[in-house]
């Protein structure tokens, strides 16, 4: 049996001190959004270049924040560059996490499913 890479354990390093460091960030930028955003994942690229955030955002326009935090990602970018101290500094990019969305849609399917029986 394989061992674990050592460097999925570095990755998963990485991934939660992005979470932590960006959550701090982005509670900063988007003070005036209305909305309670969540970063619901991280993945970084196993060379560290990228990293995709998946955020969720409850009482707001979740698509108002994406376009957001895309506008001002030069910014949030600039803040975490500030915060790593490591050689490489993965790029940030954002996406909505809708699986929130989706299991509500199925539970409502099932629940209308169940009435219709």
């Amino acid at each position: 049996m394989e061992e674990p890479r050592k460097n999925s354990h570095r990755i998963a390093k990485v991934n939660s001190l992005i979470e932590k460091e960006l959550g701090i960030i982005l509670r900063e930028f988007l003070v005036g959004q209305n909305a309670l955003v969540t970063i619901t994942k991280v993945e970084t690229s196993g060379d560290m270049r990228w990293s995709k955030i998946w955020i969720s955002a409850l009482g707001g326009d979740e698509d108002k924040i994406l376009q957001f935090l895309k506008d001002n990602i030069y910014d949030i970018q600039g803040e975490m560059n500030q915060k790593f101290a490591t050689k490489i500094i993965p790029r940030l990019q954002f996406f909505l996490d809708t699986s929130g969305k989706y299991a509500q849609h199925i539970d409502e399917v099932l629940k209308k499913i169940k009435e219709d029986s």
